[in-house]
């Protein structure tokens, strides 16, 4: 534990930090697995806005820099290409 004021202020904070970080590592991490579920679950109709949904998340993610530039866009890419592979293979 902290002695002194100062160190016990930044202890709270960082607390308070990790907590409003939190929720959104779990936002990106749900909607990336909604994403998942969705096409094991043939939901192809879904798609196109929970990819929309997820884009949103990592931009947030990236613009509170919880995630990197660089990872942000290689998530992005990761999900387009999945969910286009799959919207595919439903017309195909």
């Amino acid at each position: 534990m902290p002695l002194l004021k100062h160190a016990i202020k930044k202890m709270k904070q960082d607390v308070q930090k990790t907590r409003r970080n939190n929720v959104y590592r779990n936002r990106l991490t749900t909607r990336m697995k909604d994403i998942e579920k969705a096409i094991h679950d043939k939901k192809h109709d879904e798609l196109p806005a929970l990819l929309k949904n997820a884009y949103s998340i990592i931009d947030t993610a990236c613009k509170k820099n919880l995630i990197k530039k660089n990872n942000a866009s290689r998530k992005k890419s990761r999900m387009a290409r999945i969910v286009n592979e799959a919207l595919m293979g439903m017309k195909g």
